[in-house]
């Protein structure tokens, strides 16, 4: 049976977000279509931002400038980010008004708010509202601004603004990558809505999975030290941990079993 256009390429983002990458050939060939019908699929899967294409086929994992999809990056470090929001969850106390970004990682933090007694959340992704709309505890407070639908978020100025007219008890936050002490995304509209729910916040916690100390992105948008409590698997190698404490960074190595230990200098 041959695909239409539009159930060839669904079949093409399958593949690829499943495999993480997929050579060209073994695209046409599972497809039954020439090289050419998949190269034209592959620009313009990579222009709406749901594969990278690379020479000679298509990855789903992030580069320097490109910043996986949404529902890609969900599957990757799902116990990991499970139990960092289970740490992070901690912090949270009933009455406060919390921000929480785009990321994957702190989207499970929302599963985690159900039992607390009230509690504001301000946050530019659509996944987050989608998690907690029917929670009759939580009061949603949603950015608004343009919406990515690789990223399921909103951003642009309209966003940016919004969210520097409020304030919030803490900021809940994660990166792409991290190098050295700094913190890094791939774009640019992503790093100025970071800056401003870290300015709007009065402290601020960054949950990352030991994944994030081995990728790249290209765009710079803070430093772990501007954070006042950074939540990290255990999965964390030992050279990483070392530059960590020698630098005096606090982190809290988070379990499996959400038990923590702090590391400092």
């Amino acid at each position: 049976m041959t695909l239409s256009p539009s159930e060839r390429r669904r079949e093409i983002v399958n593949l690829v977000m499943a495999r993480k990458t997929v050579a060209l050939d073994d695209l046409a060939a599972h497809l039954g279509v020439s090289r050419m019908t998949v190269h034209r699929d592959l620009d313009l899967l990579e222009e709406r931002g749901l594969l990278r294409k690379e020479r000679g086929g298509a990855t789903a994992e992030s580069s320097l400038l490109f910043e996986s999809n949404f529902h890609y990056r969900m599957q990757n470090d799902l116990a990991e980010k499970h139990a960092l929001a289970r740490a992070a969850r901690a912090l949270v106390e009933p009455g406060s008004v919390i921000m929480i970004d785009d990321s994957t990682t702190t989207l499970l933090l929302a599963e985690e708010l159900e039992a607390i007694e009230f509690v504001t959340v301000i946050t530019n992704s659509l996944a987050v509202c989608e998690k907690l709309r029917a929670h009759s505890n939580v009061k949603l407070v949603l950015s608004g601004g343009s919406y990515n639908q690789n990223l399921q978020a909103f951003y642009g100025l309209i966003c940016e603004q919004s969210i520097a007219k409020l304030r919030a008890d803490w900021a809940f936050l994660s990166a792409s990558s991290i190098i050295g002490l700094s913190l890094y995304h791939q774009d640019q509209e992503v790093v100025r809505m970071k800056r401003a729910l870290m300015a709007a916040a009065e402290r601020r916690a960054l949950l990352v999975t030991h994944s994030k100390f081995h990728t790249r992105a290209l765009n710079h948008f803070g430093e772990l030290s501007e954070f006042d409590r950074i939540f990290i698997d255990d999965g964390l190698d030992a050279d990483s941990a070392a530059k960590l404490r020698q630098a005096g960074i606090a982190f809290e190595l988070v379990h499996g079993q959400n038990t923590t230990r702090t590391e400092t200098k």
